[in-house]
């Protein structure tokens, strides 16, 4: 009991030492991902000091891997870690600690895991300064806050509350019907359509689900945000709630079910559903026997509300009334055939030298493919597209093409995949029993079997009294990888903004300064095997 009162009285500092404003808060709507933390601002410069937000250790550090750039992550006693991201350099002693390991595994894209004596921290404490590292937009400090034990992400803001000024309520904008085909009607309709408050009556019959438009404001700063809680009712009855908080990391791409993605993708604007699809396994999405619909099946006024809220309590009411109203309805849809995809079974499709294995639950509503053959000028295999538009999985599925001559290297071969006005991609790929397997998750995009049997090129773009700079790139596979070294020792080029791009600060490395001509040797590798070595030398 008294351990439990302590963990439940330790208290989180601000990160930063200036007044707290937010370009981004935790859970915001994005296409395949809620935005997983809380982005502070930091004045559209990277150097702010950065502090622990209460005692604890440096559990692991971040570098160059999850578009992070550089982060440090806190374990505290509570049972949470603070993650700290885009970092444009650590604290001396974490630094110290990185480059021995980068050093001793030769190595500079990692996550570096350190025991809890090795680096104690105290709140408040300086761990290092922020950036724009990763994937970062533009310069700032992207904050997230895990339970330790399982990595569900939590919303850093309710513990910093006392560092942040609202009292501006949620915007709530607009409502979209969702008549469950063949079981609805509303407004005289099948097809989901968007409507908005002020008309006040409306009429339906069946079943029929909502979704909300809405954003959120803070004082003092001109950026839109999530909404923190959505609860909507029916004739007093809540009928289903969203408490965007303890978001497992896996399900991230449930994003695409609980919005409605179709819509986003056309206009750029999110309605959050009020009610659950089979595939999405939300844990803060909270729904009854229903599932969030709702059954007009009476001559009757159904009276709607929505309450939308923030974490500081900040709320706005919208309402609206039903009239359930008789209406015929058209027959119900049946998905089914070997082009099915059904959240109830494990999917799989197959062609001529082509397959599809989609797992049950990585479908959030059964689909029915429209698949597409085509040429492909720069593939070993025909190309293909399963659904036409953006139709992202909740995961990762299997894509399989057999190798069309046992003459070819299969360590040669990958998954490519190329869409309109992209150019092809390397999928995560490995060949086995004849069959070249790929991750994928998007059925609209456009696949195919590729060979890479040409290396990465190696180009020194400057150089410096101090400074060395180089180009890396690849039109296959992509750079899996690098090393360096002068006469023989290794030493580390760190990666830029754009990941072609390699810097060593030789101030930095072992190699002493000795003022006469060394020898560079960089090798550099891509995920089909290939290497090249590039040789030069420098005066240092």
């Amino acid at each position: 009991m008294l351990a439990s009162l302590l963990l439940a009285a330790i208290a989180y500092v601000s990160p930063v030492h200036y007044p707290i404003e937010l370009a981004g808060n935790f859970g915001e709507p994005r296409p395949n991902h809620f935005h997983a933390g809380i982005d502070v601002k930091t004045d559209r410069m990277t150097g702010k000091p950065l502090y622990a937000m209460a005692d604890g250790f440096i559990s692991k550090v971040s570098v160059g891997t999850h578009g992070f750039g550089k982060a440090v992550y806190v374990r505290h006693p509570d049972g949470n870690t603070s993650v700290y991201v885009h970092l444009d350099d650590f604290a001396p002693q974490i630094e110290a600690a990185v480059k021995r390991y980068q050093y001793a595994h030769k190595v500079y894209a990692t996550d570096i895991t350190f025991p809890a004596t090795m680096m104690p921290v105290h709140k408040g404490q300086f761990i290092g300064f922020s950036g724009n590292t990763g994937s970062s937009q533009g310069p700032h400090l992207h904050l997230e806050l895990h339970r330790t034990q399982t990595g569900d992400l939590l919303d850093p803001l309710a513990y910093l509350k006392a560092y942040v000024r609202d009292t501006i309520a949620p915007a709530v904008y607009a409502f979209k019907a969702y008549p469950v085909p063949g079981e609805g009607t509303f407004q005289h309709g099948s097809s989901p359509r968007v409507f908005t408050f002020d008309k006040g009556h409306f009429s339906a019959w069946g079943k029929v689900g909502f979704g909300v438009r809405t954003m959120d404001h803070m004082n003092g700063v001109y950026n839109s945000f999530g909404s923190r809680l959505i609860r909507l009712y029916c004739d007093g009855r809540l009928v289903f709630s969203a408490d965007i908080n303890g978001l497992p990391q896996s399900m991230h791409r449930m994003m695409n079910s609980w919005g409605d993605y179709d819509h986003f993708m056309q206009s750029r604007v999110w309605f959050l559903k009020s009610f659950v699809e089979p595939g999405n396994r939300l844990p803060f999405l909270k729904t009854g026997q229903g599932k969030g619909y709702i059954l007009f099946n009476e001559r009757r006024e159904y009276r709607l509300r929505y309450v939308v809220s923030d974490v500081f309590g900040n709320q706005t009411v919208r309402e609206f009334t039903v009239l359930g109203t008789p209406e015929a309805l058209g027959p119900r849809p049946v998905i089914t055939g070997p082009e099915a995809l059904l959240t109830s079974r494990d999917n799989h499709w197959q062609t001529d030298g082509i397959r599809l294995d989609v797992p049950g639950r990585l479908m959030a509503v059964d689909r029915l493919m429209k698949p597409q053959l085509l040429a492909s000028a720069r593939g070993l295999s025909q190309a293909v597209r399963f659904i036409p538009g953006n139709v992202p999985l909740l995961g990762w599925a299997d894509l399989a093409f057999r190798i069309p001559d046992a003459t070819i290297d299969p360590r040669k071969l990958y998954v490519a995949m190329t869409g309109t006005g992209t150019p092809p991609r390397y999928c995560r790929s490995e060949a086995k029993n004849g069959w070249v397997y790929g991750k994928v998750r998007e059925l609209g995009m456009t696949y195919y079997l590729a060979s890479d049997q040409q290396a990465p090129t190696i180009k020194a773009t400057s150089r410096s009294y101090d400074h060395v700079t180089l180009s890396i790139t690849d039109s296959g596979s992509g750079t899996a990888g690098w090393e360096a070294t002068i006469d023989g020792q290794f030493v580390l080029f760190e990666q830029q903004k754009n990941p072609t791009i390699l810097v060593c600060d030789l101030r930095r490395t072992p190699v002493g300064r000795l003022q006469k001509e060394r020898q560079l040797r960089v090798t550099a590798w891509d995920f089909c095997g290939n290497r090249q070595t590039f040789e030069t030398s420098i005066n240092y």
